[in-house]
């Protein structure tokens, strides 16, 4: 029986060494426009990349810039990226872009949804990465307002 839970014990440890030797995940600078339609650039400069792809997520990051001041993110080395490629093209270009440009804050926008599709998520979250020359070396995951707003409120101080 002891030699079962020794080994048990051994492959669970051994799989958590694995699971810290898995390569990053790596990102390629990429240029998005924003609500503007100026330009917005994913590149190695980016510390924290803020990912949107659904309604209520992109309601939690505007309340939570609004909630912590946030109207520069690029001034913090952050990029938000909202993915719209779900949304039908009509409601996009004549309901919510046109209500975006109302933010004080830029959002890069992923229309089409490919660039994005490979990035670490989970449905009906907010995605937070933590970049070092664009190789995300953590994924946060936040399904609430209130818990991206307090994870965002630390990295501003």
């Amino acid at each position: 029986m002891f030699n079962k839970i020794l080994l048990a014990t051994l492959v669970w440890v051994a799989s958590f060494g694995a699971q810290a030797n898995q390569p990053s995940v790596e990102l390629s600078a990429h240029n998005f426009g924003n609500q503007w339609e100026k330009t917005m650039s994913l590149d190695d400069q980016t510390e924290w990349l803020i990912f949107s792809s659904h309604k209520a997520g992109g309601e939690w990051v505007r309340n939570a810039f609004t909630t912590l001041n946030v109207t520069d993110p690029q001034s913090l080395k952050w990029l938000y990226v909202a993915d719209i490629s779900a949304m039908p093209s009509l409601i996009s270009k004549f309901i919510a872009i046109p209500k975006m440009q109302d933010y004080p804050f830029a959002i890069a926008l992923e229309k089409e949804g490919e660039f994005t599709s490979s990035w670490p998520k989970q449905e009906e979250a907010v995605s937070v990465y933590k970049l070092n020359r664009l190789t995300i070396e953590k994924v946060e995951f936040f399904e609430s307002e209130q818990a991206l707003t307090e994870f965002l409120k630390g990295l501003t101080q």
